[in-house]
């Protein structure tokens, strides 16, 4: 993953977590949060998109104060890893 890839990711789950709260699925029974992670995914190439960060992801949305440390960390740690293969 790029680095303006992890950028762009996070800004996204960013925007998602600041809509989410937790009565939202009551109040919004159309809503899914498989749709708003697959949102956040959207530019990235399906190689890139693993289990762990669909998790990670969803977790944060849910819970940014629990979990935005380890998105984070997985995110730029794919980009280093990217960037030390090129």
């Amino acid at each position: 993953m790029k680095l303006d890839d992890a950028d762009a990711l996070l800004q996204r789950v960013g925007t998602i977590a600041i809509m989410y709260y937790p009565a939202l699925p009551a109040d919004s029974p159309e809503y899914q949060l498989k749709e708003d992670i697959d949102w956040c995914l959207d530019d990235l190439a399906v190689e890139e998109v693993s289990s762990e960060l669909r998790e990670l992801i969803g977790r944060t949305v849910v819970d940014p104060t629990g979990h935005r440390e380890a998105l984070t960390a997985f995110v730029y740690g794919t980009v280093a890893g990217a960037e030390s293969t090129e």
